[in-house]
């Protein structure tokens, strides 16, 4: 047999596109563990010049934004501590936040769509490219998709096609559908959340659960199934599924303005009987639910490493 058939095929080439988060930066970490990384850009908010007391007062004119905002302030830190003990468990065991690998190249930039990033991209020639947190890849971003070979494929904290844009799982609940609580893994296109669909999942929702929870293990949940979907997709086996409806798009010009007060909201909704009749008549809900791909239970990193 010759020598080379004994050679492993070489990993391929992965660039990932994310905001400075901590979640993005256990992402870009878990990514590393199974392509090979060649690159990281990282997108900041825009710089903005600095606003005088009156202007950041400005917001707070409205006397119930400022009531919700000082409800907040008092009501959040119960629930939060909460959210990241469990974040501690899932993302830090041993202490250590995640980080970004010693060695691999980073961009850091504001404008996620500029000519630094499109440089950046053809110079390290990625065979695939994940993206979790930026703003909207835009041409000339999208021109380069036909040199990459596997595609560019997103993570939306979101159950697709029935909730699209920010916040969509902080919504959902806000409405009433803890059923629709999940996690996307799709094809970029010009839409928002609208490309073609690899996997998706709900987030399996437990009894002693609040929004910051269920937020923590979506980020959990969503960054294994986007490392999965990247395997499948590699490996020439992922489904391709077109979204097979509207949903709701969840952005600021179509009514939702997101305020921190709304997270409190979230978790008072879910432990004053959400949550517990959502439990009571799971099965019955989630059957009118559509995912792709397997169950979100068997889904696992897949060299059983964080």
């Amino acid at each position: 047999m010759p020598a080379s058939e004994h050679l492993a095929t070489p990993s391929p080439r992965l660039v990932v596109l994310c905001c400075d988060g901590f979640y993005q930066r256990a992402l870009v970490q878990r990514a590393a563990r199974v392509f090979e990384l060649v690159g990281v850009v990282v997108q900041h908010p825009p710089a903005q010049k600095r606003r005088s007391l009156r202007q950041r007062l400005r917001r707070y004119r409205d006397p119930a934004a400022l009531g919700r905002q000082l409800v907040a302030r008092w009501g959040l830190p119960r629930h939060e501590q909460r959210g990241e003990a469990l974040r501690r468990t899932l993302f830090a065991p041993d202490g250590a936040a995640p980080a970004i690998p010693v060695g691999v190249p980073v961009l850091h930039t504001d404008a996620i769509n500029g000519p630094e990033t499109v440089a950046f991209l053809r110079r390290h020639s990625p065979d695939l490219v994940l993206v979790n947190g930026t703003q909207l890849l835009r041409q000339p971003v999208l021109e380069l998709l036909p040199q990459i070979r596997h595609g560019i494929i997103n993570l939306h904290t979101g159950l697709s096609p029935y909730s699209r844009g920010a916040n969509c799982n902080l919504y959902m609940i806000l409405e009433g559908h803890p059923e629709l609580v999940g996690v996307t893994v799709h094809h970029i296109d010009a839409g928002i959340d609208s490309g073609d669909i690899i996997r998706s999942a709900q987030v399996p929702l437990q009894s002693d659960d609040n929004f910051e929870t269920i937020d923590v293990r979506s980020f959990d949940l969503g960054i294994d199934l986007l490392i999965a979907a990247a395997r499948d997709q590699v490996a020439g086996r992922a489904e391709r599924v077109r979204q097979w409806e509207q949903g709701k798009l969840f952005l600021q010009r179509t009514g939702y303005h997101y305020e921190p007060w709304q997270r409190l909201q979230a978790s008072r909704l879910l432990e004053g009987g959400l949550l517990r009749d959502y439990l009571n008549h799971r099965a019955e809900r989630d059957a009118a639910i559509r995912v792709v791909g397997p169950p979100a239970a068997v889904v696992a990193d897949p060299r059983g490493v964080r």
